[in-house]
Parts: structure tokens; sequence; C-alpha cells
């Protein structure tokens, strides 16, 4: 790069430093005499403008360098005319009342030129409320000595400002406040509420000076509508100011300056009134309107009350980390309320108390303006802000989305305080949201891209509704101004150049231009952040090359077709059913009925200049990879090379030919011309797929697979139309079987050309590392080795089993079996078969009665009715029986998935996910509602965390590990989930999605730890065997007499039935229970009277 950013910052500051050195920041307004005693240093405030003019011209700058760049150039600009002023003659030919009117002049001047820049910085930094003050407060200034110049000569009987330039300023000013607070003012800044309060009140301050502009018209309160106008956009202006959230207190100060600009106005409609009698009724009708006023602003403060504790929680969040970071503006000593300034030489008589509110107090702004040491509005934003930022635009467009769906049907009264908020300005408060978090974070990339987000999804929502086109045209200006500030504040981002891109391609469909798209790879080129990084800058080359492809297809389709719908063309994004029915025997209903025409003559010639533009993108990104080629990593190099031809090969293929060839054969009526410009179409995507199979060693499965799929299905619109044929081509009838042929002979050189299985002599590639994976997605990476290559020999086999003879399908098998010779089934194919025994792994469902879904006898008729119905499997699983052993069995993992955990393989849950590349700030619900919507019911999610120790520790959260689980009621939805790796997005960022060997759902729940039944524990299952043996004894005592003789039978039934059927614990007791016992086990005394001793 041509500049440091770094230095020249430090240099500006050390110009500014000097400068200043011994100057306040009101010596330009002082006395000749006491200005060239305390001027500025000028040489170093034109080095330091030199400064910012080189800065500005490579970056956009910080807010606090814009406003000072403003003001530098106002103090340099006054004081260069004050001291050419001065030293035409010397100071004493001017009087003082001169001398007075060539300071305005010369600050008139200066004020101008300070705007101006304030403007380019607003364009940057909307959301900044500082900066919208300070631009507010000069441009009112210059309203202040515009008119005080206009007064002068108008007393002194000279020729001042037209009225026109007078409407113009104050019109301009009056615009510049409406731009502010739809910036700032309607609750994006909260806790910027002492700035917002400045903004209303300054506000206010200029209403008051248009309506004693009006009086010394000498309109009466009778005559016109002008006071009418006015009050009424005070009144407005008061509801706007309660109905804005503040924080800081700035929600109680504002109800007296209400009331003090209230009197005013009253004041001043009260003394143009004539006579008593009309002031009176003035008086009173200006009081009826008071009441009505104020209770109105009561109840939009007590919304607003409510309202302001709802963001009070996210604006504190933004707040600390804010202030953790170093970079949080000192609001309440930075705007505190001063006193205006007194200024000597103003005449009362010229300019009154209310144009002299409009003069901008210096002095508040001394530490914004001259201190070198400032920390706050620099963009030096992080992770903490940005982070801080995002979770308060993300629950805005939680509420507004929510809004959105409900509609018309969402009942006022159901409605909160923050969703009337949301309803009312919709996506104004997001969009102020995102623009104060740019201005604190302008670096951050999360930030921009969030937004991008936002803004792209209101633009499509718009579209597809049919909404207003003046609207459609904001966001249409909106996007293409933010994607352009995003890439020149992160230049290291291409994601960001990605998205500028594409979404010039969205907003510019129509009049797309390809020199738009590669301007911003030239752009990207130039800055330099990227110039390292080889495959950003040929994925960004790629990408343009799929935008202006796209608009090719759309040209074309919205060409060729028209809709029965809307009578319009059907664009290339859109759904189509296939026609299967013949046109004969379709109803007559022409609802949605597509019709094709053919393309006119205008349009024919601006495809054939998209393709040659197209091809030539191609050749310059060819000639790139070339020019940066290194040998410091050739196998770096190759995977670009094999990603940008199979990228120009498949559009070459599908795209680029067939519409070639179309074109063709439209311009070009010869049969024999036609057949060569099919072969010539034909032949650049056939050279394409060379320079792809040859552009590494060994080649990768999948570009032979794609070679021969476009090689299959070419022949269908390849094939010539003539029955001759020739020495070089075949006739229709023959190039069928020559497709097979050729087909055969491009399976045995792929089979040639790639190496065995399991024979990786690279690091395996993670796509999720390449930056060409956005965009572009499965074109831009390759799979894994030895998955393309069985699916190679797979489709060679199918091929030839089908299409080919006994002994081609011999020679296909023999150099498959030497391909996969070292293929091990079960290490590297993941079987689908389904295993019940899984099953007993995860929830199950209820059946229809609501009982759980059971397996009638044990997991071991289970594997046996699985082995018995599985044919495929080997013959000794099929005889395997229910065998009754007391060993432990082996679990039946056959086509169980594994997951590798270091060194160690272990069996996956068959329900549940493991999801990394998580946000920090995302929570466990965050998961619930993100996979539940898109792949079904979920059990349970949770975040992985770290744990805390200590004391107190296991009351709080731990920090995320950015990872988590998720566990789903059916098989498919883990399916599904795993196909989206790096697709589905959490949070605005793509996560990685893998199996998992751990439930979602804790082993033991809490509360819920490991105990047996009760009755089956150890010691439990030890007591009843001490029962058992005792109570034996006794019934074996009880069969006995005195002489040792058994009982009868009824007489020994029926003790084994007491026994049988009581318990101790069951038997009354009484005088015999306590009965002494001798050390000898007694016999037990049984109830029946006939057994008593």
């Amino acid at each position: 790069m041509s500049y440091n950013y770094e230095n020249v910052v430090n240099s500006i500051r050390e110009y500014r430093r000097v400068a200043y050195a011994n100057v306040s920041v009101e010596a330009t307004t002082a006395t000749a005499s006491v200005l060239a005693a305390s001027a500025p240093d000028l040489d170093a405030l034109q080095h330091s403008m030199d400064g910012f003019a080189t800065l500005s011209k490579h970056c956009p700058m910080t807010p606090l360098l814009w406003i000072q760049y403003a003001h530098d150039t106002e103090v340099l600009m006054e004081g260069l005319m004050m001291l050419e002023s001065s030293t035409e003659g010397g100071s004493e030919k001017y009087c003082q009342e001169e001398w007075w009117l060539l300071q305005m002049e010369s600050k008139k001047s200066a004020l101008e030129s300070s705007t101006g820049i304030l403007e380019l910085g607003l364009a940057e930094f909307p959301g900044c409320a500082a900066l919208q003050l300070y631009y507010l407060e000069s441009v009112a200034d210059y309203v202040y000595q515009s008119e005080g110049l206009r007064l002068f000569n108008a007393r002194n009987g000279a020729i001042g400002m037209e009225v026109d330039d007078i409407q113009a300023n104050r019109n301009k000013l009056s615009s510049a406040f409406e731009c502010a607070l739809k910036s700032v003012g309607k609750g994006s800044h909260v806790n910027e509420g002492a700035i917002v309060s400045e903004i209303y009140r300054l506000n206010g301050s200029f209403l008051l000076f248009l309506l004693s502009a009006e009086k010394k018209k000498g309109v009466g309160a009778n005559e016109g509508n002008e006071y009418e106008i006015i009050i009424n956009q005070i009144s407005t202006l008061f509801i706007e100011w309660s109905e804005s959230p503040m924080g800081e207190g700035s929600n109680d100060e504002m109800m007296q300056d209400m009331e003090h600009i209230w009197d005013e106005a009253c004041s001043i409609i009260l003394s143009s009134c004539l006579g008593d009698e009309q002031q009176k009724k003035r008086k009173y009708d200006l009081a009826q309107e008071k009441a009505t006023l104020w209770a109105n602003i009561d109840v939009a403060r007590k919304k607003t009350s409510s309202l302001t504790n709802i963001l009070s929680s996210y604006e504190n969040e933004i707040d600390v980390a804010m202030s953790n970071e170093g970079i949080v503006l000192p609001r309440q000593s930075l705007f505190a309320q001063q006193q205006d300034q007194s200024n000597s030489n103003t005449n009362d008589n010229v300019i009154g108390n209310y144009l002299q509110s409009l003069r901008r107090n210096n002095s508040k702004w001394v530490q914004v303006l001259l201190s070198d040491t400032n920390s706050f509005l620099l963009g030096l934003g992080g992770a903490d802000t940005s982070r801080a930022f995002l979770k308060a635009t993300k629950f805005l467009q939680s509420i507004y989305q929510g809004t959105m769906k409900k509609g018309e049907s969402f009942d006022n009264t159901e409605r909160s305080s923050i969703d009337d908020h949301v309803v009312k300005y919709k996506e104004t408060v997001i969009c102020s949201l995102y623009e104060r978090a740019i201005s604190e974070c302008p670096t951050v990339e999360s930030v921009w891209v969030s937004y991008m987000t936002f803004l792209r999804a209101e633009w499509s929502l718009l579209r597809s509704n049919g909404g207003q086109s003046q609207r459609e045209q904001e966001l249409s200006s909106s996007l293409r101004s933010t994607s352009h500030r995003a890439v020149r504040n992160c230049p290291y981002s291409c994601n960001l150049f990605e998205i500028r891109m594409t979404t010039l391609g969205m907003i510019s469909a129509s009049n797309l231009e390809p020199d738009d798209i590669t301007a911003v790879v030239k752009e990207c080129s130039e800055l330099g952040f990227l110039n390292h990084n080889r495959k950003a800058l040929l994925h960004l080359r790629l990408v343009a090359i799929l935008v202006v492809t796209r608009k090719l297809m759309s040209r074309i389709s919205l060409g060729t077709t028209t809709s029965s719908n809307n009578g319009h063309g059907k664009d290339y994004d859109d759904t189509e059913e296939m026609n299967v029915v013949p046109t004969s025997n379709r109803k007559s209903s022409s609802n949605g009925t597509v019709c094709y025409e053919l393309l006119n003559l205008t349009t024919m010639e601006e495809v054939q200049d998209l393709i040659e533009d197209i091809r030539d993108m191609y050749d310059e990104a060819d000639s790139y990879l070339h020019g940066s080629k290194t040998d410091n990593d050739q196998a770096a190099t190759d995977s670009l090379r094999v990603a940008f031809w199979k990228h120009r090969a498949l559009n070459e293929a599908y795209t680029l030919c067939p519409i070639f060839m179309a074109l063709k054969k439209a311009f070009d009526n010869d049969d024999e011309n036609e057949k060569d410009n099919d072969v010539l179409a034909d032949m650049e995507a056939i050279q394409s797929f060379e320079k792809l199979v040859k552009s590494q060693k060994p080649s990768h499965p999948d570009s032979w697979r794609e070679y021969i799929q476009y090689t299959r299905a070419s022949h269908i619109y390849l094939i010539g139309r003539g029955s001759n044929s020739t020495q070089s081509k075949p006739d229709s009838i023959g190039g069928v079987v020559s497709t097979v042929r050729t087909t055969r002979g491009l399976y045995n050189r792929a089979m040639s050309c790639v190496r065995k299985a399991c024979r990786t002599t690279t690091a395996p590639i993670d796509k999720k590392e390449l930056l060409m994976e956005r965009g572009i997605d499965g074109t831009m990476f390759q799979r894994d080795y030895d998955a393309a290559l069985l699916d190679l020999c797979r489709e060679y086999l199918a091929f030839e089993r089908n299409w080919g003879s006994e002994e081609s399908f011999s020679h296909a098998q023999s150099l498959v079996r030497s391909k996969l010779a070292n293929w091990e089934p079960a290490e590297a194919t993941i079987t689908n078969t389904l295993n019940t025994r899984e099953d007993l792994h995860g929830k199950r469902k209820l059946e229809a009665n609501g009982s759980a879904f059971h397996y009638e006898n044990g997991p071991s008729k289970i594997t046996e009715n699985y082995d018995e119905n599985d044919e495929n499997e080997n013959d000794k699983r099929s005889k395997r029986v229910k065998v009754k052993t007391n060993l432990k069995q082996p679990k039946m993992t056959d086509g169980v998935h594994r997951v590798r955990i270091g060194k160690l393989d272990y069996p996956a849950h068959p329900y549940t996910i493991h999801v990394s590349k998580l946000s920090k700030d995302i929570q466990d619900m965050d998961l619930v509602d993100a996979f539940r919507h898109e792949f079904g019911a979920v059990v349970h999610a949770r975040i992985l965390r770290e744990k805390l120790t200590g004391k107190g520790g296991h009351h709080f959260h731990g920090e995320s590990k950015c990872a988590g689980l998720i566990q789903f009621e059916e098989r498919s939805s883990v399916e599904d989930a795993l196909r989206r790796d790096g697709e589905f997005k959490v949070g605005e960022q793509p996560v990685k999605i893998q199996r998992s060997h751990l439930p979602a759902v804790g082993v033991v729940p809490p509360g819920m730890h490991r105990v047996n039944p009760k009755g089956e524990g150890k010691v439990s299952k030890r007591n009843k065997l001490k029962k058992s043996s005792v109570d034996g004894m006794e019934l074996e005592v009880e069969g006995k007499r005195d002489d040792g003789k058994i009982k009868a039978d009824g007489d020994q039934k029926e003790i084994h039935d007491v026994a049988s059927t009581s318990s101790p614990s069951s038997l009354s007791f009484d005088v015999l229970s306590f009965k002494p016992r001798a050390m000898r086990q007694k016999p037990k005394i049984s109830l029946d009277s006939s057994n008593k001793k």
C-alpha cells in the first residue's frame, strides 16, 4: 500500500498539536490585535489538512477525524481570510463594526466549506449522534452568520442576500433536522439521550427563530397560516421528542425545555396580536391547545418509559462493552448544558436573541476538537462491542419479523410498547442501530455482513410482495452505498467483496454491466489487502463470472417467456413444472401457463456480447493463475487450477456452449456451417474438461465424473441432424453407439489416471478452511478422494453392466479390483443399513394410545429377528441364535457409524449431532429454534461450556466452547442436518455439523443419579436372603409338636397360609408378643387360640 494509517494519523496529531499550542477555540473571534498575537499556526494547519486529504483518499475516516477535519478547514480558511484583510492597509482602516462584518463574512465562507466536509462524513457514518449534532450546529451557525449579514446590510441600506438564498438556507437546516432525527432519534441511541436532547432542543430554537422572523415581517396573529404552521411543527416536535426513548435522565429534563419553548412561542404570537380582545381570544386558544398537547405528551411518555426499560438492558450491555474497550464517549461531561456565548461585538438591535441561539457553542466541543488523546469515535470497537450491538439488533429483528408475520391480525390491545414502536418505524429503527454499530465498529466484518444480510432480505421481501417502487429504489440505493462502505472499511474481507458483487447483480439485474463487476475485483487488487491470498482473489474472479452468468440467464429467460399470470417473463430462478402431458390433453385453464417466444435481435446481440465478456473474464483469471504461480506450494497451485477449470468446464458445458450454438443457428441458416459451429462449440467444453483432468496428477475422480457425465448427455443436442456420416463425424444413428464407445474410453483413461484407494499422500482438504466455499458452493471444493473414487468405480461397473459385453464388464471388474485392493470397507465406507439396536439409545415416540413403544422379547429377540430378515448379510450372521449364558455379549456394531476421538473410535449416537464453530453469544434455545425449524422435532439441545470451579462456581454458566449437541426425535433429521454441513447458519454464521457419540441429554439428569429400584440393591438382596432363611426355619419349627411329630395336613396347611399371607409387621401385638425368649430360636407364636400353651 502507498500509505500507513498509523503514521498518517500520528502526523496529523503532531501538526494539530503545534497549530493549537497557544490558541483557544475562540481565538478567531477576537479583534485584529488579539488575532495577530494568538492566531493558530496556519502552516501547521495546512500540513494537517494535507494529512486529512491523504487519509480520506485511501480509506474512510472515523467520525472524530471527520469532525476535526471540518474544524481545521474552518479555522484555516477563516484565519487566512482575516490575515489577508488585516495586512491590506492594516487593521486601523477598519472600524469596529466593519471588522465585525469582515469576521462574519469570513466565518460564513469557512462554514460553507466545513459543512461540505461534514456531509461527506455523514454519508459514511449517518448513525453517529455526535457527528450529526456537530453538523447541525455548523449549519445553524451558517444560518446565523447569513441572517446577521442580511440584517446588517438591510440596516445600512446595502444590498445583501436575496430572499431565495435565505429560504434555501432555512430549508437546508430543516431537512438536516429531519434526517438527523430519523437516524438517531427513533430509539436506536437510548443511552446517548444527552446528544439526542441537544438535537431536539436546537430544533426547537430554530422554530422559535422562524416564528420571530414571521413577526418581524409584520404578519398579525389573525393573518395567514404561517403562525399555525410553525405552532403545528412545534407540537409535532414535542410529540416526537416524548416518543423517543432516551436514558440518562433526558426524558425528565425535556419537560422544562418544552415549557420554555412553548412559552416563548406563545409570547411571540401574543405580542403580534392587535387589541386586547384578540389577545385574550388567542391566549385562550393557546391554553386549550397546550392542554390537549400536554395530555398527549403524558400518554406518549408513559409508553416511552416502558419502551426505555426494555431497550436499556441491551444499551447497558453496549455501554459496558465499550467501556471495557476504552471507547465510550463521555457524554455527560462533554455535552453538559452550557450557557450561551456572549459576544460583545454583537448588536442586539441587529440580531435578536432567537437568532443568537443558533450560534454554535464551541466551548463544549473543546475536548473533541483539541484533545489528541481521545479514544472514542475512532472506530476502535472490537469483538465485545460488536457482539453487544448484534445482540440488540437481533432482538429488534425478532420483534420486527413477528409483527410482520402477524400483519393486520395483530390486535392493538395485544401489542407491547416495543411492538408498537417497531410497527410504527418498521425497519428504520433496526437500520439506525446498525448504523450506530458501524460508527463504533467500522472494521468489524460481522457487523457489515449482518447489516447487508438484513437489507438484502428486506429488498427481496419487498420485491416478492410487489411493494412500492419508491421504497424499492431507496433500498437499492442503500444496498449499493452500504456495500461500497463495507469494502472500504474492511478491505481485508473476501466475504464482503463477494457480497458487494452479488448485491450489484441482484439490484441491477436489468442494467448490469460486466465492467461494474470487474471494477470490484480491480478495487480489491488495488487496495492490496488480499494480494497475498491467491485463493481469495481467484474466488472473487469466479464470483464475478457467476454474477455476469446470472445476468445472461436472466436476459434469456425474461426475453423468451411470458407468464399468463402477469404478462411478464419468468426469470431464470423461478420454478416451472415439467410438461409431461401433451398439449392437446391439457386442461384449458391458463393459470400459470408459460408461453415461449423467440429472442429479438437486440437481445440476441446483447447475449452474444455477454458470452464474449464471460470468456474474457475466464481468460483473465487464467492469466492471473499463471502470473501468480509460485514454486513454494505446488499442491496449492494445482488445487486452484482444478477449481478454476472445473468452474469453467461446467459453465461452458451447460450454459455457454448451448447458448452459443443456438445463437449461431439463428444467425446462420447454412446447414454445413451449422454442423461446423456445433462441433466448434462442443470443442470449447471438451477442451475445458481436458484441461481440468490434466491440471492435477493424479487426477481427482470427481473431475473425471463431471467429464463423463457431460459426454454421455451431450449427444442429445450435438448429434448431426442429417443422415449422412463423414469420416470425422457419425450420423444420427451412429452417434448413439459412438457416445457409448467414447464414454468407455474416458472410463479407461480415468482408471489409469487416478491413484489407488487408501493412499492419501497429502492432508485431506477441509472445505471449511477454503474461502472458495462461499457462493460457488459444491463446484469450488473437492470431496474426499476415496469417497469420490468409490463413486467413480461404482458408476463404471454400472455402465458396463448396462451397455457393455461380458468381456468389457470383466475388464472393468479387474480395473476396479486393482484400484480398491487396499480399501477396507469397515473403515472407509459408511453403511446405510438401519440397526435397530441403536433405537435403545434414543427417545421413543408414543403410540396412539399413549403407551410407550417397546420391544416384546428384549434386545436378544430383536437381534435374532433382524438377522433372519437380512438376506444380504454373511451366512454366519444369518445363523446367529440366542444362547443363554452369564458372559457379557459384545454389542452388534455392524453398520453403526463411528466417531473418532483421538485414536479411539466410538459408536455414534443415532439421534444426536455435534455442532461447532458457533458464536459465543449463542444460547441453548437458539439451537432449538434454528434446528427445529429446518430439520424436525428436537428432544434436547445444549451448549458445551467450560466448567467453573471454586466456591459458588456451580451457580454460574461457564464460557461457551462454541460447540453444542442437538438430539432429534428422528434419524432422518440427523442425516438431513449432516448434508447441510458448512451451509447451515446459526446466528448469521456457518456451522460445522458432525455425528456425536454422546447424547444431548445428560447421561444422568440432575437429581436422578444411578440408584437401583427399591428392593433390588445389594443390601436389600442380602436382607431378603436372611429373611427367607429365618422364615423357613420358623415354619419348620412350627410344623412339629412337643413330641416332635408333624402336625396334621390341615393344620400344616393353615400354618403355611398364615405364614405366606402375613408378615411380622402386619401381626397385631399383644402381651404374648413380648414374652421373654431364650438365646435359642423359639417357635413363632400363632394367633390361633388352639396353638397357645
